[in-house]
């Protein structure tokens, strides 16, 4: 009941920043880094809460590049694994 009286004072604006955090959320929390962060972009042009919203921007840019640089290792690797079974 405390759930809905709380829905019914919010304006239509916060109603959609709490959906696209709350759909940012569950990207996030399943690792879909670029989803989450879409969300989020949109939850930003609310501007509402903006300082949350850019932690969340910027935890997910983290782990975005955090994502790139294992990419890059892995490449690395796989070039280095490969050009040593070329030459034996």
């Amino acid at each position: 009941m405390d759930h809905h009286l709380l829905e019914s004072t919010l304006t239509p604006t916060e109603r959609k920043f709490l959906d696209l955090m709350k759909h940012g959320d569950n990207f996030l929390r399943i690792e879909l880094l670029r989803p989450a962060k879409s969300y989020y972009k949109k939850a930003l042009e609310l501007n509402l809460d903006t300082e949350k919203v850019q932690q969340k921007i910027a935890e997910c840019d983290k782990l975005l590049a955090f994502e790139v640089k294992v990419i890059w290792i892995i490449v690395a690797v796989s070039a280095a694994l490969g050009l040593t079974f070329f030459l034996i």
